[in-house]
């Protein structure tokens, strides 16, 4: 246990088990003086008899693993708040500087952060200062950006869903909902529009998606006067960590692997698309294999080159067993980055356009699935969902449909399929 100075600051880290039931699994600390931050278990929460898990790198490292952190969070943690232009906007309304996460966490982790956590006040630590941004966060500002942490840069919040009404939160309140608001950059026209209809695709392909569908922001309760005068639809996305009120744990690929979030490229670069699936494998089983080929064909054929670490997490619906969670940010994102590409390798090489259904030989090999059943994967995936391709055409802009449909052309595995 570290010792503590009068400079020290420390929140209460719980988790909530599938009964409903809070328990405490440890303190984050930060140290005004050096900037430091780091996190310790409470020996409550290894002496539980059907202990919650938090996260596998604490598993694997064990109860007495104290990771740390200068600035920023311990990169578990870090992961479990925004990104980009999503964090300037969440840390400008909390008059809170980005780059401090513990601050930043302390404002916005009280009741909606993702998965089963939430992060408190820790009034059973003596010596220890309460963070001035907890105590906001416990007055409640309104400011319906604080009152969540959802992970990515897409400008998005936590909302409450009961029956056709969609509101803001209340305070104390987990939101089951997610609301995506329209993208007002420029060449990215209709972008809600167009994740709605790859979710549609992806369902009927026989990929598990949550529930989602277009609203104007005026019909959301609580927002600010500005959502009223957005023309443009959000999309709403149920989130498939909450249960009702009840929330359920989940953990990002980065998080198990631990990569840091200061290092911008890592979520694309610290594992290739053959890792992933042996990470999922690993962890879901090997009948989990066939989904991941299945979405990484997806990727390929819509050109999602977003598809990295953040962007594949795993469900403890029971507390512990990990399964591989419904899928989520499916864009087409070639339609607003010109030469995007997969983001993570796949068979050496981030080209859609060289993707084959032999590119899936060597995750075949890592997995124990066989070559063989890896290949029939990827030819099983690509009939699937061109067979539903069309969809694609009733729910997005024509433009958008007629540009992701010239570019199969393109693509060598729909070229590798015969049947097809």
């Amino acid at each position: 246990m570290v010792s503590k100075t009068p400079d020290i600051s420390a929140l209460l880290v719980e988790i909530e088990t599938p009964s409903g039931e809070l328990v405490e699994v440890g303190f984050l600390y930060n140290s005004t003086a050096g900037q430091k931050n780091w996190f310790e278990f409470s020996d409550r929460y290894w002496n539980l008899a059907n202990r919650p898990v938090l996260g596998q790198i604490f598993e694997e490292r064990g109860r007495s693993w104290q990771p740390t952190a200068h600035v920023a969070l311990p990169h578990w943690f870090s992961h479990l708040l925004p990104e980009g232009r999503l964090r300037s906007e969440v840390a400008a309304a909390a008059h809170t500087n980005s780059a401090r996460e513990f601050n930043l966490l302390a404002r916005i982790g009280v009741d909606d952060l993702p998965g089963a956590l939430r992060v408190g006040a820790a009034p059973e630590l003596e010596n220890i200062k309460q963070p001035p941004e907890l105590i906001d966060a416990e007055k409640d500002g309104g400011n319906p950006l604080l009152k969540f942490s959802l992970a990515g840069a897409q400008l998005k919040f936590s909302i409450y869903k009961r029956g056709s009404r969609l509101t803001v939160p209340l305070k104390g309140q987990a939101g089951n909902v997610i609301a995506k608001l329209p993208d007002n950059r420029p060449g990215h026209v209709g972008v809600p529009e167009v994740e709605l209809a790859s979710l549609n695709l992806a369902r009927l392909s026989g990929i598990e998606t949550p529930n989602a569908s277009l609203v104007s922001l005026s019909d959301i309760a609580g927002l600010e006067d500005w959502a009223s005068k957005v023309s443009a639809p959000a999309l709403i996305v149920d989130r498939f960590d909450r249960a009702g009120q009840r929330r359920i744990h989940m953990e990002e690929l980065a998080q198990v692997m631990n990569i840091p979030t200061k290092v911008e490229r890592a979520k694309y670069d610290r594992a290739n698309f053959e890792t992933i699936t042996n990470i999922i494998a690993g962890l879901c089983g090997l009948d989990s294999v066939k989904h991941v080929i299945t979405r990484i064909v997806f990727n390929v054929l819509i050109g999602n080159g977003d598809a990295h670490l953040k962007n594949w997490a795993v469900l403890y619906k029971d507390g512990f067993t990990p399964t591989l969670s419904p899928v989520y940010d499916i864009l087409p994102t070639v339609l607003y980055m010109e030469d995007d590409d997969l983001g993570p390798n796949l068979g050496g090489s981030r080209s859609f356009e060289t993707v084959s259904v032999e590119s899936f030989d060597r995750i075949g090999e890592r997995t124990s699935v066989g070559v063989a059943a890896a290949r029939s994967y990827a030819k099983d995936a690509v009939e699937q969902i061109l067979s539903n391709w069309q969809s694609l055409s009733d729910m997005m802009p024509r433009s958008s449909f007629n540009f992701l449909n010239e570019r199969l052309n393109r693509l060598l595995i729909v070229r590798s399929v015969p049947s097809v």
